[in-house]
């Protein structure tokens, strides 16, 4: 699945046209390509380049669109270089990686974003929403550090829903099926946990009959599509208008590298002598 491509070009080349002129007017065309290639992605003092500095805002506002982002999301965001100093094109791209990108595109566009079966997530024909009591009540089961279901539990809980879970057994944790369950005014499928069963005296004559010891309690439930609000979106447009903006300082440090230069060789940088 290819990554999201967010394209800052035009924004790029509406600021670095503005310094044309200058710079034909102090040094040449070539040294005016040059300068809006080293803006776009190639600066050499320091983290000066555009697309490096939309990337690394993207990643630091990652914390303000999610809680507790896990280092897999940090390594969502990526640039692609403007290597070429010649030409009269000049761009650089930031992108989400293709993996991260799955989850990345509900967080981002003009509007809610619908998550439907399929998609992404703990199945494939359905979504599966974790009951965190239910879980940590019957299963031992809490949030990982990151706010997030644990690796290989769903995965295990189908796998004793088709038998082949492990034969050892855990205190206090319950069976698990799937099916259905009633929960209010809603019959909710998912995976239920099974209450253990244990002895209870039935009527006045003290007879022990084998009753469940407590009620079914459902695990993960299965909804048919889930909405996303894009909260990463303006994060993202807020890193990327702050790239932008260093546009004009690093121009103007490019045109001044480029007087210096002439004035110390006799000549701009970036033409060759002629004859």
């Amino acid at each position: 699945m290819p990554g999201i491509d967010v394209s800052v070009q035009s924004d790029i080349c509406d600021a670095v046209a503005a310094w044309q002129e200058a710079f034909l007017s102090e040094a040449s065309l070539t040294r005016y390509r040059r300068a809006c290639a080293f803006t776009a992605s190639e600066g050499r003092q320091g983290p000066r380049k555009v697309a490096k500095a939309a990337c690394q805002g993207a990643t630091r506002a990652l914390d303000r669109a999610f809680e507790d982002p896990t280092p897999w999301m940090r390594r969502a965001f990526s640039y692609k270089r403007a290597l070429t100093k010649t030409g009269d094109v000049v761009e650089a791209e930031v992108n989400v990686l293709p993996s991260q990108s799955i989850v990345m595109k509900y967080a981002m566009g003009s509007g809610p974003q619908v998550r439907r079966p399929g998609d992404v997530g703990l199945a494939k024909n359905r979504i599966l929403v974790p009951n965190w009591r239910n879980l940590q009540l019957t299963q031992g089961i809490s949030r990982n550090s990151y706010g997030n279901l644990p690796g290989g539990v769903a995965a295990r809980l189908a796998r004793q829903v088709a038998g082949r879970g492990s034969k050892r057994k855990f205190a206090g944790r319950w069976g698990v099926y799937q099916g259905e369950l009633d929960i209010g005014d809603s019959r909710v499928m998912g995976y239920i946990a099974r209450p253990p069963r244990g002895e209870a005296p039935l009527g006045k004559g003290g007879r022990m009959i084998v009753v469940n010891v407590g009620r079914p309690r459902i695990l993960l439930a299965a909804i048919h599509q889930d909405t996303y609000r894009p909260v990463m979106q303006k994060p993202y447009d807020d890193a990327v208008s702050a790239a932008v903006a260093r546009i004009p300082a690093i121009m103007e440090a490019e045109l001044q590298d480029a007087i210096e230069y002439r004035a110390a060789n006799g000549r701009p940088r970036g033409e060759r002598r002629l004859g």
